[in-house]
């Protein structure tokens, strides 16, 4: 398979800045009350600060859940997650075109002479297309969520 190039723009503002730019991005886009889903490594500590990227988050005041290891399989799961959730999402097309442009370019390295697959290829565009596949792996209904066809119980008194 070709080699696939970046289509010529950053893909986030964001690329290479740090936690403290990515903090007050969020803020100023009215992400404050939004969760924040980490891979896995959202649990290493920080050789500088003694911290882990999550703990800096909830200092931050945010509301962090940090995705276990999948293992073996995991771009596999992901990219199904994709497919299944895919129907049902819907994109702006004026701000999500970076993204967008991600998904498209994301794809598996082939070893041709042993015909294996090896695996996405990380470039400019894996760390986008994964992030939006750890969503689709985390994602639970809202049903699910917000306790829909829960159990009532109603009080007793006043029956007779």
């Amino acid at each position: 398979m070709a080699a696939r190039g970046a289509p010529g723009r950053c893909l986030s503002s964001g690329a290479g800045q740090t936690l403290g730019y990515v903090v007050a991005e969020l803020r100023t886009r009215g992400y404050q009350g939004a969760t924040i889903y980490l891979p896995h490594d959202g649990i290493n500590t920080n050789i500088l600060t003694g911290k882990r990227l999550e703990d800096h988050l909830r200092d931050a005041e945010f509301s962090v859940t940090t995705i276990k290891n999948q293992g073996l399989g995991a771009a596999a799961m992901r990219i199904e997650a994709v497919r299944r959730l895919f129907p049902k999402i819907w994109f702006n097309e004026a701000t999500t075109e970076a993204g967008r442009d991600a998904l498209g370019y994301y794809y598996e390295r082939r070893d041709e002479r042993r015909d294996v697959q090896l695996g996405p290829e990380h470039d400019w565009s894996s760390h986008a297309a994964d992030a939006f596949g750890l969503m689709a792996v985390s994602y639970e209904e809202p049903g699910v969520t917000r306790a829909f066809n829960r159990r009532i119980n109603y009080p007793k008194s006043g029956i007779v």
